[in-house]
């Protein structure tokens, strides 16, 4: 299997190469970034892309993939202050940029499939612009994609490897890390998010969408395949 990650660089993303590299069932990772990765594998291909309105350039690459596995993205409070700014940048990664790559898959390699991180509490009609458009790129997805698209709606994401930017959330919800279990409808971390979206990739069973307690148990699941294999 060929898979090509989307958002390699974010906390998510980067989890997501790391597992992808060091199962066997995956032959080849296509990681696509604006600038170089920490991590190197031997199967592991960075294809550099400075302009992610267009994945033109990439349209050979992804005839030959097989699944695309999406984690990009960012905060709402990482994007610039200003009610209109900040829902045009948040629009733009969230939703353009990743549409930009979906469409070219899509015409490319028919039969490819696609995996897509969102977020809890994506909705149409939620009063907050961030959750709307989470919604409105699961909807063009689907439209795009039907059976072979698997959304995933993680809560909160602890970073493992801690990441680049400093992120007051994680100061808030550090105090609830001991309770973690407790609050598994809310709180998982990047290497779950990471383990079930490798599940779906490599055919494992995951609902769609998966919200934060199905992300947990098809971790756990894929975690499974990986010792008895």
């Amino acid at each position: 299997m060929t898979a090509l990650v989307l958002g390699s660089t974010g906390v998510v993303g980067d989890a997501i190469v790391r597992a992808a590299i060091e199962d066997a069932r995956v032959r080849r990772v296509v990681a696509v970034s604006r600038r170089p990765l920490t991590v190197e594998h031997p199967r592991l291909d960075v294809r550099i892309l400075r302009d992610f309105t267009t994945f033109a350039p990439l349209e050979g690459t992804l005839a030959a993939v097989d699944v695309v596995l999406c984690a990009l993205g960012v905060s709402w409070y990482q994007v610039a202050a200003g009610r209109h700014t900040r829902e045009f940048q948040y629009r733009q990664i969230t939703h353009d940029y990743v549409m930009a790559c979906a469409r070219v898959a899509a015409i490319a390699n028919g039969a490819a499939r696609f995996c897509f991180v969102s977020g809890h509490g994506a909705s149409l009609t939620s009063s907050q612009a961030w959750a709307r458009i989470k919604a409105e790129t699961e909807k063009d997805l689907e439209a795009m994609f039907g059976t072979r698209l698997t959304i995933f709606r993680p809560g909160y994401v602890y970073p493992v490897r801690g990441r680049e930017r400093r992120y007051w959330g994680d100061a808030v919800m550090r105090p609830f890390m001991p309770f973690r279990s407790a609050m598994s409808r809310w709180i998982t971390d990047s290497d779950d998010v990471a383990g079930a979206v490798l599940h779906a990739a490599t055919g494992g069973s995951v609902d769609s969408p998966a919200e934060n307690r199905a992300i947990i148990a098809a971790a756990a699941a894929y975690r499974s395949t990986l010792t008895s294999s």
